[in-house]
C-alpha cells in the first residue's frame, strides 16, 4: 500500500473515531495528546484499520514493537518506570529521538504514539486473518 493511500485511510479512520476534522490530523499528530483520544479510542482505531487493511494490529503488537525484544523486567524498573534501555527501544520503534528518559510509565507510552507510527506498524505487519 502506498504511503499516501495509507495516510488517507488512517486520517479518515482517526477523524471518524474521534469525531474531528481530517485537517486536524497530520503524520505528527499524537491522538492521545493532540486529539484527547483514550486507550479505547486507540483500540477502535486499530480494529477499524485492521479490518480495512487485512492486517491484524493489536495493542499487543504495538507493545511488542516498542519493547524491541526486551523482557518486562528489562523494560520496566522496580518503581514502574521505563528503563533507559526501554526508552531507547521506544525511540527506535516510534522514530522520535526527543523522548525524555525520566519518569515514563508504561501507560504513558500511548501518549507517544503518532500517526506516522501507526502507519509504520501497519506497513510492517504482514497481512493475515483479521
Amino acid at each position: 500500500m502506498e504511503n499516501k493511500e495509507l495516510f488517507d485511510m488512517v486520517q479518515e479512520t482517526v477523524a471518524e473515531v474521534l469525531d474531528v476534522e481530517k485537517e486536524e490530523i497530520s503524520e505528527i499528530t499524537r491522538p492521545v495528546v493532540d486529539l484527547d483520544a483514550e486507550s479505547l479510542d486507540l483500540l477502535d482505531i486499530l480494529f477499524k484499520l485492521s479490518r480495512q487493511t487485512g492486517k491484524k494490529v493489536t495493542m499487543q503488537v504495538i507493545q511488542k514493537d516498542v519493547r524491541g525484544g526486551l523482557t518486562e523486567d528489562e523494560f520496566i524498573d522496580e518503581a514502574g518506570y521505563i528503563t533507559r534501555e526501554g526508552v531507547e527501544k521506544i525511540k527506535a520503534a516510534i522514530g522520535d529521538d526527543n523522548i525524555q528518559a525520566e519518569n515514563i510509565t508504561s501507560k504513558e507510552v500511548l501518549r507517544l504514539i503518532d500517526i506516522k507510527y501507526i502507519m509504520k506498524i501497519f506497513n510492517e505487519t504482514p497481512a493475515g486473518e483479521v
